[in-house]
């Protein structure tokens, strides 16, 4: 029971990984559209893009932060 406890939790920390991963990605790509069509007052300004951004390196953080947990075994 014990052992596949553990199993299912590897299982689960790979796949948060995957699907932070493919978030990171998603907002990194809408991020760059975003910088690509406003100039630096628009995006200094712009409330959507910083929070877009925001949660974009808060993903970071938190896939960093999970490999640096899972990878201490």
């Amino acid at each position: 029971m014990k052992q596949k406890s553990e199993q299912r939790t590897d299982q689960a920390i790979k796949l948060l990984l995957q699907t932070l991963e493919r978030n990171v990605t998603d907002t990194g790509i809408i991020l760059d559209e975003f910088e690509a069509t406003h100039n630096d007052y628009e995006l200094c300004y712009s409330k959507q893009y910083n929070a877009l951004n925001a949660g974009h390196f808060a993903l970071k953080d938190a896939i960093d932060k999970i490999n640096d947990q899972f990878n201490k075994k």
